[in-house]
């Protein structure tokens, strides 16, 4: 059986926040259901053993957002969850009593101000002191490595709780506390220009994702389901995962093609072609 290492689950694309970095969803605001998250677990269970808690939409602001978490950990599921941090007060209590909880990512770039970011710390701090969970604080920072304004504001603030180098791109700030530097990137769209007809992806090799009413889609930028595979609220994941759009998709990025027009609209792939060369340099000087 096919095993992927994380299957993302947007268990609502609504949000509180208008991020710059985030694009505008077109599809109808959508909470998933108790029920149909206890169906879509259920399907993805034999698949992987993680699951990511976001496509779009802030997790934390789910009305049920504890049963969610309760499902994963009656179902020995491990969670990874990413967060704006703007509910993370709100939600200390809930995040401190579930252990499923392995990782919790917070996106700096929506930060606001110096007293969010203080706010946000306070919490991190409480939940490394009261559970096992990593924490990681995500800047998106833009391209040739330069940061924005508001994020080295941000790096002089948290400079006064911990030090760090502020050079490297990932950095441990102390035992399961790190920073870690993306660099931003477009949301591929069929807007876009198309870049190219070739490249690899982990698309439904290592993750596929599904969206707030059901669709799987082959990864977690798909965020328009624009590939739209199935419908997990109507199928079962086996069935989808043999469809002819999938198996076709799936040789086409062994072969290095890139078959979909949004994939070819896609500069992520570039980014996994970038680290694929260099790993293959460094294996080769060993």
């Amino acid at each position: 059986m096919k095993k992927f290492k994380k299957v993302y689950i947007e268990i609502t694309n609504i949000c509180n926040k208008s991020c710059s970095f985030c694009s505008k969803t077109n599809r109808p605001l959508k909470e998933m259901t108790v029920k149909e998250f206890e169906r879509v677990l259920k399907q993805i269970k034999p698949y992987t053993e993680y699951v990511y808690l976001h496509v779009k939409g802030e997790p934390l602001l789910h009305t049920k957002f504890e049963e969610i978490l309760s499902l994963c950990e009656k179902n020995e599921i491990k969670v990874n969850i990413t967060t704006n941090g703007s509910l993370l007060k709100k939600k200390e209590g809930i995040l401190k009593k579930y252990s499923c909880i392995r990782q919790l990512n917070i996106s700096l770039h929506s930060i606001e101000s110096k007293e969010e970011l203080e706010n946000i710390i306070v919490v991190v701090e409480n939940l490394l002191k009261e559970t096992y969970m990593n924490i990681v604080y995500r800047f998106w920072i833009m391209n040739q490595g330069k940061m924005k304004p508001k994020d080295h504001l941000f790096l002089e603030k948290i400079k006064q709780y911990y030090s760090y180098e502020e050079e490297k791109q990932n950095i441990k700030l102390k035992e399961r506390l790190y920073i870690n530097k993306q660099e931003e990137f477009i949301w591929p769209s069929l807007n876009n220009e198309k870049i190219g007809n070739t490249g690899f992806c982990y698309a439904l090799k290592d993750q596929i994702a599904i969206l707030s009413d059901g669709k799987v889609v082959p990864c977690c930028l798909d965020a328009e389901g624009i590939i739209e595979l199935g419908n997990l609220l109507e199928q079962d994941l086996e069935s989808i995962l043999k469809c002819v759009r999938t198996t076709d998709l799936i040789k086409s990025f062994q072969n290095n093609i890139l078959k979909e027009e949004l994939c070819k609209r896609c500069s992520f792939h570039l980014s996994v072609r970038k680290k694929r060369e260099s790993w293959k340099n460094n294996t080769n000087m060993v």
